[in-house]
């Protein structure tokens, strides 16, 4: 598209597009500057909490310009509902990045009559805006957060605290570097944000072709290759997207038309999408967001939670790719043709240059040990730098817009989002309810760790339904991990038994996200959809537990016990997959279902002779299953 289609393209625009292409645009050039240090090297002090403030404020802008009140709305023009949250929280925010300095060094809690009216403007608007862009459970819980810090004087048993007053409650919250501009909208400012830019030039330089050319050249061929190359492609995908929705909604266009057209009926179809994608929120580097805020909570390198983080990915998509190929055995379902595959070979031949600035990021991070901060700014310059060299990936003004554009709106719904949760932190902070909560929960579970595992993990469960991968996260972990770390669980076990749990949601009914975006691609039933990407999915019920009695999987521990933990609880996995199925080799009998699960139990459980029972009850199982197709030839 050369200039003159541009410039027309961009005048046939309704205002609120226009509007909201220039905003998405100011913030992406302004965080790529704030992370390369522009402004430092131009003499300009950007205060953190300025930063901040100018991050929140655009893009809950932004949301208002591209997201309606209510979905089924025109969006075409800008009404005065929207114009009035916009002013506001120009205001709101252009008070606080103004004033940065002054009121970090005063360090005043009491909010004068002024800031009030700003604060409660800036609340309500922003909250909107995260209700606009995840609905709205999450806007009622921040609201109930902050009236409880006010009146916690009137909540009973250990939900009582002293109770603050309106100009001391709306001061923390919004004076202070706590509370809305605390650490968790530092982070996602900052890091995520710089991950969110590199994923949206990866996009425009086209990079998702490339995978998912890669995916189909690599799998298409196999049986039940479509939903093989669906696995593969959302893997990839999923390490450059903060969102199992996008995920979804990207490589799904492809690989759901191409599984039915191989013979998945649509329900089937779909949930491989679904589960696929949602296996992007577990794999390292981005998991959606979340690596950064975990290192950030307990206080460790992020190269250590991708890490931690990476095996039990790798078992989750090993079960399901063995899943989805007993089901393409057991229907008798077979490859696409070679023929109407792209070529391997040509795929990577034109597109290798898109490995290497993963390549550079894991070396930066692991080897140098570079912030993600810093690390992730030389793997966007050498992204740039690397398609430069074909004229197909080269970056032109067009892509360049696109890039920025789409980087910009895949923050709308997590910034919003972690500027609100700041309210509901600094409730918790303010009140103490933290450690009240924590201590009521070890007393209601009597101090036994399954039962307090079991209630929260459906504790996080619930609280995931409806959010993204980061408010997933950053909720559980406030209000649930404490009670785990302190009844013996270690915190990286903690945090991502919580996350997991968290975003089971996303698959499972009645909420199910992801499956209602794969149903409406595939034509399925959401419900059904749903039902059968919680059986390929099982993985993710199971590995959390792993986590708490088999560490090594989240390599911790001598090399001998991670492998063994791996091992472990891959054949767990996979066998508890085989049982869901109902075929290895050929159809299961009844009485072959019982040596299946005595292996999934037994080598779930970290003792040397329970594990070699297991190991028998396997090799019975299969020795079963080869006599039975040797004795059918």
């Amino acid at each position: 598209m050369d200039r003159g289609e541009e410039e027309t393209s961009f005048k046939e625009k309704n205002l609120r597009s226009k509007l909201s292409l220039v905003v998405a645009l100011v913030w992406s050039v302004y965080t790529l500057s704030y992370l390369c240090n522009v402004f430092f090297y131009l003499g300009l002090v950007i205060y953190p909490i300025t930063h901040r403030a100018i991050s929140v404020g655009l893009i809950s802008i932004l949301v208002y310009l591209l997201s309606p009140p209510i979905r089924t709305m025109p969006g075409d023009k800008l009404k005065w509902f929207d114009i009035l949250p916009i002013v506001a929280i120009i205001f709101g925010c252009s008070y606080i990045a103004v004033n940065a300095n002054n009121l970090v060094a005063e360090g005043r809690l009491m909010a004068n009559t002024y800031e009030m009216v700003l604060a409660s403007l800036v609340f309500i608007f922003v909250i909107e805006a995260t209700r606009r862009a995840i609905g709205w459970t999450l806007a009622i819980l921040v609201v109930f957060s902050f009236f409880y810090a006010v009146y916690s004087d009137y909540f009973p048993s250990f939900l009582r605290s002293t109770g603050f007053p309106y100009p001391m409650a709306l001061g923390w919250m919004y004076l202070s570097a706590e509370g809305f501009w605390g650490m968790i909208i530092g982070i996602v400012s900052t890091i995520v944000a710089g991950f969110i830019i590199f994923g949206g030039f990866l996009r425009a330089l086209g990079a998702s072709k490339f995978f998912s050319d890669l995916a189909l050249g690599s799998a298409g061929y196999l049986r039940g290759g479509a939903a093989k190359a669906a696995v593969i492609a959302s893997t990839f995908f999923g390490t450059i997207s903060g969102s199992t929705a996008a995920n979804v909604a990207t490589t799904g266009q492809i690989t759901i038309p191409l599984m039915k057209k191989t013979g998945y009926e649509p329900n089937y179809a779909g949930a491989v999408e679904a589960t696929s994608s949602l296996g992007g929120m577990f794999m390292p580097p981005v998991m959606g967001a979340t690596a950064f805020l975990i290192a950030e909570f307990l206080e460790m390198s992020y190269w250590s939670v991708c890490v931690a983080a990476f095996l039990p990915a790798m078992a989750y998509y090993a079960t399901l790719l063995v899943q989805v190929d007993l089901e393409a055995a057991k229907t008798g379902l077979k490859g696409l043709p070679k023929e109407s595959l792209p070529s391997l070979k040509k795929t990577l031949a034109g597109g290798w240059h898109y490995l290497l600035p993963f390549a550079l990021l894991l070396f930066l991070l692991g080897v140098l040990r570079y912030s993600a901060q810093t690390a992730i700014i030389y793997t966007l310059a050498s992204l740039l730098i690397v398609s430069s060299f074909r004229k197909e990936s080269r970056l032109t003004p067009r892509k360049l817009l696109v890039a920025l554009e789409e980087s910009a709106r895949g923050m709308m719904p997590i910034i919003p989002l972690c500027a609100s949760i700041g309210i509901l932190v600094g409730a918790i902070q303010i009140t103490g309810a933290g450690t009240k909560f924590t201590s009521e929960l070890l007393v209601i579970s009597g101090g036994h760790l399954v039962v307090i595992l079991l209630m929260s993990g459906f504790a996080a469960f619930i609280l995931g339904m409806g959010m993204t991968a980061v408010g997933v996260y950053i909720l559980t972990v406030v209000l649930l991990a404490p009670a785990l770390i302190k009844a013996g669980v270690q915190p990286i076990a903690a945090h991502m038994f919580l996350f997991y749990f968290g975003c089971l949601s996303f698959i499972t009914p009645p909420v199910c996200v992801d499956a209602y975006i794969a149903a409406g691609i595939s034509g399925g039933s959401p419900f059904k959809t749903g039902f059968r990407a919680m059986r390929l999915a099982f993985a993710a019920f199971l590995v959390p537990w792993a986590f708490i009695f088999n560490p090594g999987i989240l390599m911790i521990g001598s090399f001998a016990q991670i492998i063994t933990a791996f091992l472990a609880v891959t054949m767990v996995t996979i066998s508890v997959g085989i049982a869901f199925e109902g075929y290895f080799l050929d159809h299961l009998r009844k009485w072959e279902y019982i040596p299946l699960i005595l292996a999934s139990i037994c080598l779930f459980i970290p003792h040397l002779l329970i594990r070699a029972f297991g190991l028998a009850s396997a090799g019975i199982f299969v020795i079963a299953q080869v006599k039975r197709v040797k004795g059918s030839k």
